[in-house]
């Protein structure tokens, strides 16, 4: 059977063919002690099984691209296990082929303390959906140990659509949007973080855990001033990038990947699927000025940014293109259009320690990714759990990026300080 391709699911294709990423979402959970592995290999079945969108294969064509279930997946194609932490890294980097399924691929690490990594075809869902994703399979791991024969008496499979999110707009809102908020999309840069030239590449995920403590201390600071965390990332990520970068004063843009399930009326979606948008943060950074003084612009930028329909633009513009161009039209005019930022950030947000609950097998630390890059896009990435954030960063680069990319995370904390 076939199914419709949704608008999301061409452009994250798009940003393969055009160089920005490879289209792949990535979580890693690290666990106190072991896991069950039969029961861990059992929950994926099911979960695959209870996500269809997971097991189908993607047919671009040269017309109108579908989705399609597929013939009898083995689950030795989606789920290994490996005793190597090499081994298991490889497999962290790597990649889904949508054409040929499934989307979604799981690693289990057996070690002392076991390790899982999740790797999803950003196609089909963003940052959250891979959130729903952990969650169900770690209550589907739980209740297995209880219930060897436990199975969901439900199916994850509705629209995958954002017009749920649009929808509710009137014409004039509409107009709105499209007139006043036309720049909020994805913009090139002439700015670009230092990258080596240097020809032999792999891809890699850079990883950087800020601790409890201060993590705690960064809470109260946005407690205390009426800022949120994204607030102060955002400004630690301008400051240091103007420093590097060498563009005092000047004003800079940062694209930040908003989750628009933020305007949907009923949160309880019955569907795996992308609702990620991007909105333009500008600022000055003078190196004078305090970090506070930053924060402030960029605190006020963030607000002014949420009371003006904060990401509506880029779904507008995306429904009108695919409602008036038929056929492979809207991909061709997608194709030549498109603008992927040289630098831009996500914050993940938290992974709730409440629902990511593998029973009998506690979590020391989880995170969540977005794409690897390929030269010279740089992003940097945020997310919590359990009072602990990771930042992290993705490239297809040299040994010599990953020096750079860790002096970057050194001065990232060296802004953090000074909250």
């Amino acid at each position: 059977m076939k199914y419709k391709a949704e608008i999301f699911d061409h452009l994250q294709y798009l940003y393969n063919t055009t160089g920005f990423n490879d289209h792949q979402v990535h979580c890693v959970i690290k666990f106190e002690k072991k896991v069950d592995p039969i029961a861990m290999k059992k929950a994926v079945e099911i979960l695959i099984n209870t996500v269809p969108i997971l097991s189908r294969v993607y047919k671009h064509g040269n017309s109108s691209p579908f989705w399609e279930d597929s013939e009898k997946i083995h689950i030795s194609e989606y789920f290994y296990v490996v005793e190597s932490y090499k081994e298991f890294e490889a497999f962290t980097f790597s990649k889904t082929d949508e054409e040929f399924g499934p989307q979604i691929k799981i690693c289990l690490l057996q070690s002392e303390s076991d390790s899982l990594s999740i790797v999803i075809n950003h196609m089909i869902t963003d940052g959250a959906g891979i959130k729903q994703c952990a969650y169900l399979l770690s209550e589907i791991y739980s209740r297995l140990l209880i219930d060897p024969d436990y199975k969901p008496e439900y199916v994850i499979d509705s629209d995958r659509g954002f017009k749920h999110v649009i929808s509710g707009l009137s014409l004039i809102d509409k107009i709105k949007i499209l007139i006043f908020n036309k720049k909020d999309n994805n913009q090139s840069s002439d700015h670009k973080f230092p990258m080596s030239r240097n020809e032999s590449i792999s891809p890699f995920i850079l990883t950087h855990e800020v601790s409890s403590e201060r993590y705690a201390q960064i809470l109260n600071f946005c407690k205390i001033n009426k800022v949120t965390v994204n607030d102060v990332m955002l400004t630690a990520y301008f400051r240091v990038l103007s420093r590097i970068l060498k563009i005092d004063g000047e004003l800079f843009g940062i694209p930040i990947m908003i989750d628009m399930r933020r305007h949907l009326k009923d949160k309880n979606l019955n569907s795996l699927t992308n609702l990620s948008s991007t909105v333009i943060i500008n600022a000055c950074v003078y190196q004078e000025e305090s970090f506070s003084q930053t924060l402030e612009k960029i605190s006020n930028e963030m607000k002014n940014k949420k009371n003006n329909y904060l990401g509506l633009n880029t779904f507008l513009k995306l429904d009108t293109l695919f409602r008036f161009c038929k056929g492979s039209l809207p991909y061709k005019i997608l194709k030549h259009s498109l603008k992927n930022p040289n630098i831009c950030m996500t914050n993940i947000g938290i992974i709730d320690s409440k629902k990511l609950v593998f029973e009998g097998s506690p979590i020391s630390n989880a995170f969540i990714c977005g794409s690897i890059k390929y030269r010279p896009h740089f992003q940097m990435a945020v997310s919590s759990f359990n009072n602990r954030m990771t930042l992290s960063v993705n490239l297809y680069g040299s040994q010599e990026d990953r020096d750079t990319i860790g002096e970057f995370f050194s001065l990232i904390d060296a802004e953090l300080i000074k909250l």
